[in-house]
């Protein structure tokens, strides 16, 4: 929630949550195994290329669980908890989503392994912000997975991959020899990168000032409760509980 004052969120206490370690593994072995149907899917058809995403999509997934545990536990100097086990599953998933057809499987533990110290630094920087709240961690996973799973294609793509996923014309990426193409296609991404954000960070601003502006004065503030509850809310579901 950025632009704006966050009438209800400011007069919430902040809560200390317990999180239910069993619902929290159900949830994202459940999320885990609902990827190997998007990811694998996306071939629309189950070929010797299907497997290949099936492996790498679980290796970057394990690999970034391990780093993203790992590096919180040595920055932080304890025990980093479930939940960024739990974290560094879905930036995994999130990372080798775009390029989940075009790499090897050694390729995605890589990517799985640096995706593990980018998420926790991710979520250091992102939580400094006091203009924004982002409760869940949508940027540090999302925004920064999602953008460097995307750039990644141009160093670790692989040709004989790409063209058994229907992408021939995918050239290998920068570390596997790829030359000027593989630095081409790395500016097309990055292209993409700023022209899609711009996009949707103009269109869903532009949206959600023109509702602000239209409830603007309409709502009483007894309508606000949900917000000021969204916490205290929250700690009451399986998933948490008031410690």
């Amino acid at each position: 929630m950025a632009g704006g004052k966050e009438r209800g969120l400011k007069q919430s206490k902040k809560e200390r949550l317990n999180l239910n370690s069993s619902w929290l593994t159900l949830s994202i072995i459940l999320l885990w195994v609902g990827w190997f149907g998007f990811n694998p899917g996306s071939e629309l058809a189950f070929t010797t290329e299907t497997i290949i995403v099936v492996i790498t999509t679980f290796l970057a997934a394990a690999s970034a669980m391990v780093s993203t545990t790992l590096t919180k536990f040595l920055v932080s100097k304890r025990d980093p908890g479930l939940i960024y086990a739990v974290n560094g599953v879905l930036m995994g998933l999130i990372v080798i989503t775009p390029l989940a057809g075009y790499v090897s499987p050694g390729s995605a533990v890589i990517l799985g392994l640096i995706s593990g110290p980018i998420f926790v630094f991710a979520e250091s920087i992102f939580s400094k912000p006091k203009w924004y709240s982002d409760p869940i961690g949508v940027l540090p996973g999302h925004l920064v997975g999602g953008v460097f799973g995307l750039l990644m294609i141009a160093f670790f793509a692989q040709t004989p991959f790409a063209a058994a996923s229907g992408a021939s014309n995918l050239p290998n990426g920068i570390l596997f020899g790829g030359g000027i193409m593989a630095l081409h296609q790395l500016g097309l991404e990055a292209m993409a990168v700023v022209v899609v954000g711009a996009f949707v960070f103009t269109v869903s601003y532009a949206s959600v000032y023109a509702i602000s502006r239209l409830l603007n004065g309409m709502l009483q503030d007894s309508e606000y409760a949900p917000a000021r509850l969204a916490k205290e809310s929250y700690a009451s579901t399986p998933v948490a509980g008031k410690k």
